[in-house]
This record gives structure tokens, sequence and C-alpha cells, in this order.
């Protein structure tokens, strides 16, 4: 069962073929099929890449996880 997420939720996302760290973040912006979240958690071994990427990265739906679920896509308004 999903549940949904809101901007300000915490959410963690795990290392696999289509994003290259895991980590624990906060969700900031959300897209038609992704959420742009902040990268507040990770391994040391990745801090090269999360400087990289700014502290902030875009994830699929698929690839989030909120309390150990499945996210629901949230219902974005028109011309949004």
């Amino acid at each position: 069962m999903a549940v949904e997420i809101a901007v300000g939720d915490k959410v963690s996302v795990k290392k696999n073929g289509d994003v290259p760290l895991s980590f624990k973040g906060t969700v900031e912006k959300f897209y038609a099929n992704s959420a742009l979240l902040s990268i507040d958690e990770f391994d040391d071994a990745d801090a090269q890449l999360v400087d990289d990427l700014k502290q902030k990265t875009v994830i699929n739906y698929k690839n989030i996880r909120k309390g150990g679920k499945n996210v629901e896509p949230p219902q974005l308004e028109e011309g949004k």
C-alpha cells in the first residue's frame, strides 16, 4: 500500500540501477513523475557525489520510500 507524501516530508532512497546512492532526504518540490529531494543523510563514501549534486537531486517516485512504504505521486494541478 502506497502512502502520500507532501513537501517537507522526510523520505529515504535506496541505491539501484537508476539511483547512484542511498540517502535520506526531504521533499522540496513535485514534478509529474519525480520529486526534488534535498540529500540530508548519506554514507561518507558518497560525500563527493553529494557535493557534486549540490546536496539535491531529482528522483522518480518509484524509488522513494516513506516509513519503508512506496509513495503515491501527488495530484498536480494543471499548469504547474
